[in-house]
């Protein structure tokens, strides 16, 4: 009898977590892939996410993060941004970060990007040429 009571606990526990994950009503604004490195010089990934002036998407801006390490080694990582305007970067090596952002029609941005930041998005707003 206290293994089909055990049991029952286990499975009503597990159900009440599952209930508690609350899922994003609005897809257009996904939690954050991005992770903050937890050292110098370690891994992070950088969860970009590019608007235009009035707050509208930009889908196809080239993204590119530039890592120069305290060891010397620099990194890099690059992508477009979805039609949302998100772009995920892969992870790389963490130092001192430059994000370049550019689009078609809008003028070109260069910023310095702190890595212990990273574990919320990167909001880029590009102006119109």
């Amino acid at each position: 009898m206290s293994k089909v009571l055990s049991v029952l606990l286990i499975v009503f526990a597990t159900s009440g977590v599952a209930r508690s994950q609350k899922l994003s009503p609005n897809n257009d604004n996904p939690p954050s892939q991005g992770i903050a490195p937890k050292v110098t010089n370690g891994i992070g990934r950088a969860d970009v996410r590019v608007f235009d002036e009035s707050g509208n998407p930009i889908r196809n801006a080239y993204v590119k993060l530039e890592s120069t390490r305290t060891d010397g080694f620099f990194c890099e990582s690059w992508g477009d941004t979805d039609e949302r305007g998100i772009v995920a970067l892969l992870p790389i090596h963490m130092g001192s970060l430059k994000l370049k952002v550019k689009a078609k029609g809008y003028h070109s941005l260069i910023l310095d990007v702190p890595a212990d930041q990273l574990g919320e998005p990167v909001r880029v707003t590009l102006k119109r040429k």
